[in-house]
């Protein structure tokens, strides 16, 4: 009974989410029961101090796909240990998981954290076998600002390419409510002087890159449905095998929060979805 209440009230709140109330995903991670599971925390893949990395392991024993979620924030705010529940969610389906922190602004500007998110991928390409994962079967997920970071560490060559990458090396990439196509003007802080057309993953997709799916809520409220639907058409221009699935009835926040077990059966199926596509790209 007890356990209903709180899910009910998690209901009544995610929405609150996409306000970034810190409060709102701690009721999410409060749901979450992780006792029994392996969890590595804050194993560093970088020098800086927000260069951490954790790793939820399946139950089963042997060799598992790989998902690398980043997390969201306007590119300056929350931390991987704000989304548990998402490490959680994945690491029962079979996948080991992990979670990333990057460098924010206003401190640190793009490309930093793009930078970031590509060392992360090579530390996992290069450690995850150590972690029962196998390097080879990689997908790469973000919600919100992580989308847009996941997006352009797979799009942007050169930054692939100075850790010794390319984007094949993964199976696929997974972008949740992501602004891939706006003008960084608006976001000084975060871009600084960089043009569309150079931060932009939308305006520079080119050459061999892996599967794309896009997921877009219906009545996001921070983030234009524009920037999937400009990412879409750069990447079937390019040949790049892309999905884009709008979930009715979930805002900015409620699309994440769908991805929690928990809570998946309450709303149209995000987790679902996500897990259909890997499936189908390993």
């Amino acid at each position: 009974m007890k356990i209903k209440l709180l899910l009910a009230t998690a209901l009544l709140t995610l929405p609150l989410v996409a306000q970034a109330q810190n409060r709102d995903l701690n009721l999410l991670n409060t749901l979450t029961v992780t006792r029994d599971l392996q969890v590595q925390h804050n194993i560093p893949y970088g020098t800086e101090s927000r260069q951490k990395l954790d790793i939820y392991l399946p139950r089963q024993k042997g060799t598992h796909p790989v998902v690398v979620f980043v997390h969201g924030g306007s590119w300056q705010s929350y931390s991987k240990d704000n989304f548990e529940f998402v490490g959680e969610s994945f690491a029962r389906a079979g996948y080991v998981t992990v979670l990333v922190n990057y460098r924010l602004a206003p401190q640190f500007t793009y490309p930093a954290f793009v930078q970031d998110t590509v060392k992360a991928f090579k530390w996992v390409k290069d450690n995850i076998q150590q972690h029962s994962g196998n390097p080879n079967e990689v997908f790469v997920m973000g919600h919100s600002a992580g989308a847009y970071n996941v997006a352009e560490a797979i799009i942007n060559q050169d930054l692939l390419s100075a850790e010794g990458l390319k984007p094949t090396d993964f199976k696929g990439v997974i972008g949740i409510a992501g602004p891939y196509d706006f003008d960084p003007a608006f976001t000084p802080g975060v871009f600084g002087t960089y043009l569309r057309e150079q931060a932009m993953p939308a305006n520079h997709v080119k050459g061999e890159l892996p599967p794309f799916l896009l997921l877009v809520a219906q009545n996001d409220e921070l983030v234009a449905p524009e920037n999937a639907t400009s990412m879409k058409k750069a990447l079937k221009a390019n040949g790049t095998p892309v999905e884009l699935v709008t979930i009715p009835r979930v805002n900015h926040g409620e699309i994440l929060g769908a991805l929690m077990r928990r809570l998946s059966g309450f709303f149209p199926p995000v987790r679902q979805t996500v897990l259909d596509f890997m499936k189908k790209n390993l």
